[in-house]
């Protein structure tokens, strides 16, 4: 078992290594495209101008001074050619499946309309449905009954998370480029709320090939909490009404409001069940929550309730200068 995760995850390092390196993709990426160009430093020019220390033309000697004046020229101009880098800030949640995460998720984005919200299950769910060259990648997989591999699953996050915005999307301000050019009227949101992936430290580890986190926010929500919230949960089959005893209760137990039909409670949602899932995701999750807090990157909210943990959360971003 130790071999296959040793193995799984060099090949998952070198494949997304590989991949970054072919879309020339670095920590901090994002490149946009300059219109600053400058006369290139031409050593050889025949032009009767002196030299930069004043020294007559007829002076065929090169000094020292001249050679690292002519070598910081080239620097510069090699600088200025290349791409802006601008990188988004990634702040990642983290939550028990049913724990409020897309509750705390949904009040962040009213909050604070600088982030976009990137959920790699429903951006996986859109490639595939639109039939882009990533999203029939994956579909191929999908189809073998096979796991999307995590390499791509960085590439569907790199190409969400860098692909620029209309002019009209909340987020884009011209501010937030360096420069900008008559093609690159799309901006890019400043920052990203990463919801689903990573979900292990190999694939934490792979993704910091090309894209490093800045903050972790960690739901913690007790099991127990949890189990009696979703084992609460009924509905109603042909409708897809969904019931909860404790707080949005049908008015005759056991049936449908609308159609007096009997409610029913799916597989997934009873009590054994969802203590299985839940315990799942915490020998998985676990190593990640210690890997980002020896990073000292992340930060815990403990609660039962998701309109007593948001406040928490709310604060804790708006120290963090969002």
């Amino acid at each position: 078992m130790l071999a296959a995760l040793l193995t799984s995850t060099t090949t998952t390092a070198m494949s997304t290594k590989m991949f970054c390196q072919q879309r020339g993709v670095t920590l901090r990426f994002l490149a946009a495209t300059t219109t600053t160009t400058s006369r290139r430093f031409n050593s050889s020019s025949s032009s009767t101008t002196s030299t930069t220390n004043h020294r007559p033309m007829s002076s065929l000697a090169t000094s020292p001074a001249d050679e690292d004046f002519e070598h910081q020229q080239q620097q510069q101009q090699q600088q200025q050619q290349q791409p802006q880098l601008i990188h988004p800030k990634m702040v990642l949640i983290l939550g028990k499946p049913g724990g409020g995460k897309g509750t705390i998720s949904t009040k962040i984005l009213q909050d604070f309309p600088a982030f976009r919200h990137l959920s790699t299950g429903d951006l996986l769910r859109q490639h595939v449905r639109n039939q882009t060259e990533l999203g029939q990648q994956a579909k191929d997989y999908m189809d073998r009954g096979a796991l999307v591999p995590d390499h791509l699953m960085i590439h569907l996050v790199l190409h969400d998370a860098t692909t620029p915005q209309p002019p009209g999307s909340p987020y884009a301000t011209h501010d937030d480029l360096t420069t900008t050019t008559t093609s690159m009227m799309t901006l890019i949101a400043p920052c990203v709320l990463l919801d689903g992936f990573p979900r292990n430290v190999a694939q934490a580890q792979a993704l910091e090939e090309c894209l490093a986190v800045d903050h972790v926010v960690n739901l913690n929500v007790p099991t127990e909490t949890i189990v009696e919230r979703i084992a609460d949960r009924w509905i109603h089959p042909a409708s897809g009404r969904v019931y909860s005893y404790s707080y949005q209760p049908p008015r005759k137990p056991g049936v449908d409001d609308v159609t007096g039909e009997p409610l029913v409670q799916r597989p997934d949602d009873q009590p054994e069940t969802v203590r299985q899932r839940l315990a799942a995701y915490d020998e998985v999750t676990a190593p990640l929550v210690d890997y980002y807090q020896e990073k000292g990157i992340l930060q815990t909210f403990t609660g039962t309730q998701s309109d007593v943990l948001y406040p928490q959360v709310k604060q804790w971003l708006i120290q963090q200068g969002f």
